[in-house]
């Protein structure tokens, strides 16, 4: 008797397992759980301790330089880091090379700044969309304004609170480069090594490994790789969010295959023995 109703397990319709998967996906997605993270990358630790270190009212530039396709890996890496910059009192400015990026910043933005009463022109300011990075980025080593003379809104860039000071790069204290394309090796090469600023990546867990040898030298500082980079940027922030969810979604489906292949096994050991 109790064999046969042990062999039904064998017999129960996928489509429920398929719902099981649907709800344990879906959860933490709604709502992030925050499994416990306790490995924290030392790439990532090191862009986390760098922009940590940076003295209030300091000013970050952040090139958010990607587009949907890349959105889920990289979006949560830039919200981690612009609310760090926040939570530390810096001054932030963004700027973006691809064309496809500037919805996915006005989405940012529209959320992460008012968790920290920043204002929009005093700590913090976005500059429009610019073609052709490698004369930009050449460009605003001797006149920023040169090319950003006004932000997104059509207002005197110079005018700005949160450009107070700032002429060029040797006036910002770090570029942040968020990208799911070769931009963060236009940064090292043309700002990075030129100018000697100091610059933390962000990219795709494909393209992670391929940055190594500017870690090694020092070229980078910090690098957040794909959505574990994300998630690890966020715990170190206290912050759950996009990144923690998908982590929190992958690991719990990984222990509902385990848990299922391991019922599955040891009903078998049971119907083997009765």
């Amino acid at each position: 008797m109790l064999k046969e109703k042990l062999q039904k397990f064998f017999k129960l319709d996928r489509r429920w397992i398929f719902l099981l998967l649907a709800i344990v996906l879906f959860a933490p997605i709604i709502k992030p759980i925050g499994l416990p993270n306790k490995t924290i990358s030392r790439d990532v630790q090191n862009a986390y301790s760098y922009m940590d270190t940076l003295a209030p009212g300091s000013f970050v530039l952040f090139s958010l330089d990607y587009d949907p396709s890349t959105r889920p890996e990289l979006q949560p890496q830039a919200i981690a880091m612009i609310r760090h910059a926040f939570q530390k009192n810096l001054r932030v400015g963004v700027v973006t090379y691809i064309a496809g990026a500037t919805g996915l910043i006005q989405q940012a933005f529209e959320k992460v700044p008012k968790e920290y009463n920043k204002v929009y022109g005093k700590d913090y300011v976005i500059f429009p969309y610019m073609a052709n990075a490698v004369a930009v980025l050449t460009q605003m080593s001797s006149d920023f304004y040169g090319i950003y003379d006004k932000d997104q809104d059509g207002t005197d860039a110079r005018t700005l609170p949160v450009m107070q000071g700032i002429k060029n790069y040797k006036n910002m204290a770090l570029v942040v480069n968020i990208t799911g394309t070769s931009m963060l090796d236009i940064w090292v090469a043309y700002v990075g090594d030129k100018y000697k600023v100091p610059v933390i990546g962000g990219v795709t867990a494909i393209s992670q490994p391929g940055y190594g040898p500017y870690l090694q030298t020092g070229q980078l500082k910090g690098l957040i790789g794909g959505m574990k980079g994300a998630a690890e940027y966020e715990s170190l922030i206290k912050q759950p969010g996009k990144g923690t969810s998908g982590i929190d979604s992958l690991n719990l489906a990984h222990l509902l295959v385990l848990a299922l292949i391991l019922t599955s096994n040891i009903i078998l050991l049971i119907i083997k023995y009765l």
